[in-house]
C-alpha cells in the first residue's frame, strides 16, 4: 500500500539523509516510523515543508521517498493558496492510496483538502486543539507583562499578544480544514469531542501514538535519581505553564532546599550579558525577574534542546516529571515520562485524563501553584506513594504505546480508508 505522510516539519531521519541540522520535535513521526521499518506492507513517503528554498526530492537508502515543499513556517497562521498546486503534483507523481497528514492547523493541511482529485484520501491526525490552545494561551500572565514587548519581540513581530493572534487565526484554518475532513485519528475524549463539534459527519478513528524507541528500553530507579530534582519537558511559551512551577518552587524548597528544576526545550531566559538580554522575548523576560524576584534563579536550569537520548537520561535523573500546561491532548513528553516509571505531576486538563487515571499520575488544577507545589512534596515525602505511581504510570503507559498494536492498528485504518476509495 502506497502511503504520503505529510508533516510540519522535515522529520529528524530525513535530515540526516540530506545533511541539513535535525530536530527532536516530532518523536511521534519517530516513533511510528521506527517501528513501520520493520514490516514491509506500507510504502512511504514523507513530504514536509521547508522555508526559502526551493522544493526537492529524493530517497533514503531504504526506501522511503521524500518530498520538500515550499512553507513559511514561521508564519504557519498565513494561508498559501500555491501550495494547493505544489501538494497536487506531489500526489500526481506518488500516487498515494492514503494520505496522512499530522496536525490540522497548518496550511498545507487545509491546502491538501482543497484539492479535489486526492482530499477523499486524506486523513487529518488530531494533535492540538488550537481554539482551546488560544482560549487560556496567555495562562494567568500580569496584564502589564502580556501588554509589554521587548525588543526582539518588536524586531520579529512576536509578541504575547501577536502569539496569541496567530493562535487564533491557526484555530480558523483548522476548523476549516476539519470541516472539510472526511478522516481523522485521535486519541483522547478530549479532541473526539472537539471533532464532533466542528463536523459530527467525519469519521473518526482512535489511535494511540508510538514513541521514540529510546523509551521503551530503560526504567526509572528511584536509586539513580538526583534527589529532590524535578524536569519538565518543554517551557519556552505561556501556554506551559513553566511560571508557575517557578511559582511554586519556593514552597517546596522551604522543606527541601536543594530542590532544583530543569527544563528541556527552547531557552527562553538565556545566559546573561547585554547581547543576550537583547534577544529575551518577553515571556523569558519575565521568568527570569521572578526567578531573580524568588530567590530560585540559582535552582532552574534551561538545558536547551535535547537528542532522544539526552531527553531519556534526564528523565531517568530525575524524581518526579511535572507537566504543567494549561491546554494538552496527548503529550507525547508524559507518556515517555510513564513510559519509563518516572512518577508523574500533570494539570488536568484537555486529554490528559483519557491518558491516564489518578494514582498513574498525580493530578492537579491547571494554574494552581499551592495545589501543584503539595503534589511535588508529595511524591518527595513519600517513596512508596513514588514507587506506586511509577509502577502504574508504566503499566497504563506500556498498554497505551505499545509498538505493534498500535501499528496494527494504523494499518488497519490505512486499509479502510483504501478500500472505500478503491
Amino acid at each position: 500500500m502506497k502511503v504520503l505522510w505529510i508533516c510540519n516539519l522535515m522529520p529528524a531521519f530525513l535530515a540526516d539523509a540530506v545533511g541539513v541540522a535535525g530536530t527532536n520535535k516530532e518523536g511521534w513521526i519517530a516513533g511510528a516510523l521506527d517501528t513501520l521499518r520493520r514490516h514491509d506492507e506500507i510504502e512511504l513517503a514523507v513530504a514536509f515543508p521547508v522555508k526559502n528554498e526551493e522544493p526537492f526530492h529524493g530517497s533514503t537508502e531504504d526506501g522511503i521517498t521524500y518530498y520538500a515543499f515550499t512553507e513559511d513556517n514561521d508564519h504557519p497562521e498565513a494561508y498559501d493558496s500555491a501550495l494547493e498546486a505544489s501538494l497536487g503534483m506531489i500526489c500526481d507523481e506518488f500516487h498515494p492510496e492514503v494520505i496522512h497528514i499530522f496536525g490540522t492547523e497548518f496550511p498545507h493541511t487545509l491546502a491538501m483538502l482543497k484539492v479535489q482529485e486526492w482530499k477523499r484520501r486524506v486523513i487529518v491526525h488530531l494533535q492540538g486543539v488550537m481554539r482551546e490552545c488560544a482560549a487560556v494561551y496567555l495562562s494567568d500572565l500580569p496584564r502589564e507583562i502580556t501588554e509589554r514587548a521587548t525588543l526582539r519581540d518588536v524586531v520579529r513581530k512576536d509578541s504575547l499578544w501577536r502569539q496569541l493572534e496567530k493562535y487564533e487565526q491557526r484555530a480558523v484554518h483548522e476548523e476549516e480544514a476539519l470541516g472539510q475532513a472526511r478522516y481523522a485519528c485521535g486519541r483522547t475524549a478530549f479532541d473526539k469531542e472537539f471533532l464532533e463539534s466542528v463536523n459530527p459527519s467525519c469519521t473518526y478513528f482512535s489511535m494511540n501514538e508510538t514513541l521514540r524507541g529510546a523509551f521503551y528500553s530503560d526504567a526509572w530507579e528511584a536509586d539513580r535519581a538526583t534527589p529532590h530534582r524535578i524536569v519538565m519537558s518543554q517551557g519556552n511559551i505561556p501556554l506551559k505553564g513553566v511560571h508557575h512551577m517557578i511559582e511554586a518552587l519556593p514552597k517546596i524548597r522551604e522543606k527541601y532546599p536543594d530542590a532544583e528544576l530543569y527544563v528541556a526545550g527552547d531557552n527562553v531566559v538565556r545566559e546573561s550579558g547585554v547581547v543576550n538580554r537583547l534577544k529575551l522575548s518577553e515571556y523569558g523576560l519575565y521568568l527570569r525577574d521572578r526567578m531573580e524576584a524568588l530567590g530560585v534563579t540559582d535552582a532552574v536550569h534551561f538545558v536547551g534542546q535535547q537528542t532522544e537520548e539526552q531527553m531519556k537520561e534526564l528523565y531517568l535523573s530525575a524524581q518526579v516529571y511535572v507537566l504543567a500546561s494549561m491546554v494538552e491532548n496527548s503529550p507525547n513528553s508524559l507518556g515517555e515520562a510513564m513510559l519509563l516509571g518516572l512518577p508523574c505531576i500533570a494539570s488536568r486538563v484537555g486529554g490528559v485524563p483519557s491518558m491516564a487515571e489518578e494514582g498513574e499520575v498525580a493530578f492537579f488544577e491547571a494554574g494552581d501553584v499551592e495545589g501543584l507545589a503539595e503534589k511535588v512534596l508529595q511524591v518527595f515525602d513519600d517513596a512508596a506513594y513514588a514507587e506506586a505511581l511509577s509502577a502504574a504510570g508504566h503499566k497504563r503507559a506500556a498498554l497505551t504505546f505499545d509498538k505493534e498494536a498500535n501499528y496494527r492498528m494504523l494499518c488497519w485504518i490505512y486499509e479502510t480508508v483504501s478500500k472505500e476509495n478503491a
